[in-house]
């Protein structure tokens, strides 16, 4: 089969493409002469390497170019719109929106003929929008997920004088990057504080599968409709507000001796997270087979030992978003801890720091992002890492519950 003839556009493209790639080498090199700011400078370098590549690939007449290639007229275009709508209807600059609607124009222009019948022949006959869209909805969700991160990781290096400027770009350092926000933040019972919240996820996430687990494989295993109606009676416990839980669990605390005491949140907290973790479990086990039970035992088991040998090995996916679930509850809880716990070394992380970091109207807002990246960055961790099975806990749970 004879080699496809490049179409004249893709050769100009790819020989444009190129150019920018070059003048955006020139510009970081220019910029990095006469400023000493480097973030400019690896902008302009990230931005000479993608253009580099694409021009390549597009050489070439390789497919995944020409999706990058749609991804930058894509974006270029969606920038262009809205500035164009802000210079029409804000600023009323028609001249300089009449530019930016060219710009667009050509984008959309671009857009259309690489994915025009002859340019894709040229590819091998690929489509590139399948590609490009889920590569643009990826894009999307990335994002949304990680600028929260990115953002508390910019505030915790930024000095107070360049976050609280306004002319500042904020998503970039404008001075040198500073480790007062963390020597701020350390000066404070941080440490101590996460260690409180530590032991008092770890407890009441045993004590929440010690109860849930047993009480929900009951519920599940029981016939007729009394197990289903129990185990929504259960859950419903779950959907009360803290609100108005807390003033009469005041009272069992102090009738107990708890008050100012961590272990008042071990004895609360398992209060909302036994029920919904009950209510999870129990359609973990009602998708497993009770055949499976009635095997085991005709092989010489005991009920309780084809529970622990069958059932619970089956139910790894439930259990583990038991235990992420209760513990991420833990961590979030404000309500509870601040109501029943009132000395500064035994607070919980998610009420310390705001009650010693926000002093009136003063916000240590570069401090204040760095705990909450200290704190958040565990949990995002284990979420990640076990996420297949915490889906999978959630979906299974939901579906057979």
């Amino acid at each position: 089969m004879s080699k496809m003839k490049k179409p004249l556009g893709i050769t100009i493209i790819s020989i444009l493409v190129l150019w920018g790639s070059l003048s955006s080498l020139i510009f970081a090199v220019v910029i990095a002469m006469h400023i000493d700011n480097r973030w400019p400078v690896a902008v302009q370098l990230l931005n000479a390497l993608v253009l580099a590549g694409t021009g390549v690939g597009l050489w070439k007449l390789r497919n995944w170019a020409r999706v990058v290639l749609i991804l930058l007229l894509v974006l270029n275009a969606a920038v262009s719109l809205a500035a164009v709508l802000d210079n029409v209807l804000v600023q009323h600059d028609y001249k300089f929106a009449g530019v930016l609607f060219l710009l667009f124009s050509i984008s959309v222009l671009l857009i259309y003929y690489v994915n025009h019948r002859s340019v894709q022949q040229a590819f091998a006959s690929l489509s590139a929008w399948p590609t490009t869209i889920k590569t643009l909805v990826l894009a999307v969700f990335t994002v949304l997920l990680a600028f929260p991160f990115y953002w508390m990781v910019v505030a915790t290096f930024k000095q107070n004088l360049d976050l609280y400027t306004v002319e500042n770009n904020p998503f970039i350092f404008n001075a040198n990057p500073t480790l007062d926000n963390l020597r701020l933040l350390f000066e404070t019972r941080f440490v101590q504080w996460l260690g409180n919240t530590a032991l008092v996820g770890v407890v009441v996430v045993a004590i929440t599968l010690f109860l849930a687990v047993p009480a929900a494989y009951a519920l599940a295993r029981l016939t007729g409709r009394w197990g289903e109606r129990l185990g929504i009676a259960i859950f419903l416990t779950y959907l009360v507000p803290p609100t108005l839980l807390f003033i009469p669990l005041a009272r069992v605390v102090a009738r107990l001796g708890l008050q100012d005491s961590i272990w008042a949140l071990v004895l609360i907290y398992p209060s909302f997270t036994v029920p919904f973790s009950i209510w999870l479990l129990m359609g973990f086990f009602k998708s497993i087979p009770k055949e499976l039970e009635d095997a085991a035992m005709v092989d010489g088991l005991t009920r309780f030992g084809a529970f622990i040998k069958m059932v619970i090995p089956i139910s790894i996916s439930g259990i583990l978003t038991v235990v992420i679930f209760t513990f991420t509850l833990v961590t979030q809880e404000f309500v509870y801890a601040l109501t029943f716990i009132s000395s500064e070394s035994k607070q919980m992380v998610g009420v310390g720091i705001p009650i010693f970091l926000v002093r009136g109207d003063v916000y240590f807002w570069g401090s204040l992002m760095a705990a909450c990246l200290i704190a958040s960055l565990p949990i995002a961790f284990l979420y990640n890492l076990f996420l297949d099975r915490f889906i999978a806990g959630f979906t299974v749970g939901a579906v057979k519950g």
